[in-house]
């Protein structure tokens, strides 16, 4: 399966050509394309909102990369054997003179100069009718939210957690308008001032974005559930509850009920899903139909599967405490292959026909209810309020469960339970500033044998990512996170 593949996006009279070269603004069309010639349509802005979405799917972003950094640098998923797995996630084995890491800030750089060049066409093309208006708006309101979600990802990646200083430390190049990648070399902004972009963007984006249903693609919906996941991280949990609740009481969504939760997670664009990316045999990410490694590497019923990405055995022993949870049938053997290890069975591929062709879901209705509840119990609203909105995913999974009054560990635990393989555990522990812990005694862990310490939290350099030599031999101007090698 192909790691990097050029991608271009055709509009009539230029060609949107986004590759990295060899430095992550090393791209076109930021200093090339004549905005005033560039867009001709609305036919054609449409080809060119679609192409926003078209790097967020490959392994080095979304298509993998983003759950692998949430979930096997937690304490959720790990390989199954020293040998194969992404084994340098799981143990942090990641040092800043390796040449690349994982292609992750390359990738969010594309995507961002696509945005930037959408936004300064649309701004130059002229529509008259009310219905060609609304389109535009929608159009520019995606690429404002796209534009947000990769900032706020290279802030989760790249920066500590807002709550450690405050946003003090460093976050993402700011780069919101076209410009020549000379222009572009600047120095990293700090987390706050990335956030700050995050919200700004999000802010301009909603009163644009149709609340209509557009799975594949941002919404206002998703947008104020990002601003509401946004604001939590933050610890702003007012406006993470305030803006968690309307997108539960007034949007078109709603939750998968618990005899549809198993079946829901093959299908597309359907109930609770708000934002997640389409893939299939025909929107050309691979030609050879091996889209996706994460999901390919788990358990689907055979090894062909891969068979190298496990659950851990915490994690497996917290959700068969309850065997009537119906997330414990996510937990799956193998006599035939490996009777040794449980796996994981939660993504069957879409219409579980084929497990390459996993839609990765971004924004789900289930993470609303779980923002409103954390929102509520540190925030104003308080405990009782709280309690409600967990009560009703703990309910879902098991209807028999006895109600609980909402605390932060339960709240932690039901995310923990129920975001599994969707890249939220590690950026959950970090934001809090609670500790991740892997011990070889645990199971079959053993990110401690392969050089990782059993337990980090946020005060370990190694929870962000370092900047790759690569990037800093062609852009000295971006500073190192420290302990890293300068």
């Amino acid at each position: 399966m192909k790691r990097y593949i050029l991608n271009m996006l055709l509009l009539p009279g230029v060609i949107f050509l986004l590759a990295s070269c060899e430095g992550f603004l090393d791209t076109k069309p930021t200093d090339s394309v004549v905005a005033e010639t560039a867009m001709k349509t609305l036919y054609d802005a449409n080809v060119a909102v679609n192409g926003l979405y078209v790097d967020m799917k490959y392994q080095d972003y979304y298509g993998t990369n983003m759950q692998l950094m949430g979930d096997q640098r937690g304490d959720n998923i790990q390989p199954r054997v020293m040998s194969t797995g992404w084994v340098q996630i799981y143990t942090l084995g990641y040092e800043s003179e390796s040449s690349s890491y994982f292609e992750i800030w390359s990738k969010c750089y594309q995507t961002i100069m696509r945005c930037n060049t959408l936004i300064a066409n649309l701004d130059n093309l002229q529509v008259t009718s009310s219905g060609d208006v609304a389109k535009k708006n929608d159009f520019l309101g995606q690429a404002y939210a796209v534009r947000a979600l990769v900032y706020f990802d290279l802030a989760r990646l790249y920066g500590y957690p807002y709550l450690k200083d405050n946003g003090a430390s460093l976050g993402a190049v700011l780069i919101t308008t076209l410009t020549t990648p000379a222009e572009s070399k600047q120095p990293r902004s700090t987390v706050a001032e990335t956030y700050a972009r995050v919200l700004d963007d999000l802010q301009t984006a909603l009163p644009l974005l149709s609340k209509a249903k557009n799975t594949g693609h941002f919404n206002y919906w998703a947008a104020k559930l990002l601003q509401a996941r946004v604001f939590l991280y933050k610890g702003d949990w007012n406006n993470a509850y305030t803006a968690a609740v309307e997108v539960i009481n007034d949007s078109p969504y709603v939750l998968a009920s618990r005899d549809q939760y198993i079946n829901y997670w093959k299908e597309e664009g359907t109930l609770e899903t708000i934002l997640e990316l389409f893939v299939n045999a025909q929107s050309g990410i691979d030609a050879d139909g091996g889209y996706v490694s994460y999901w390919h590497n788990l358990w689907h019923g055979s090894p062909s599967a891969g068979a190298s990405l496990i659950p851990t055995v915490s994690w497996i022993n917290l959700i068969q405490s309850d065997p009537n949870d119906i997330r414990a049938q996510f937990v799956r053997t193998d006599s035939q292959y490996d009777a040794t290890k449980a796996w994981f069975n939660k993504f069957p591929g879409n219409g579980g026909v084929n497990f390459r062709y996993n839609n990765p879901k971004l924004l789900r209705l289930s993470e609303a209810y779980l923002i409103a509840a954390e929102g509520a119990l540190k925030g104003s609203a308080g405990a009782g309020v709280a309690s409600g909105y967990l009560n009703t995913i703990r309910k879902r999974a098991n209807p028999n469960v006895a109600d609980v009054v909402a605390t932060d560990d339960l709240i932690q635990i039901e995310r923990r339970k129920e975001f599994i393989g969707e890249g939220h555990r590690f950026f959950d522990q970090m934001r809090l500033g609670k500790p991740i812990t892997r011990l070889d005694g645990d199971g079959h862990n053993f990110a401690q044998s392969a050089g990782c310490p059993g337990t980090v939290d946020w005060s370990y350099f190694k929870v962000v990512l370092p900047i790759s030599h690569t990037q800093r031999k062609f852009y000295p101007q971006l500073q190192q996170n420290p302990g890293y090698t300068e």
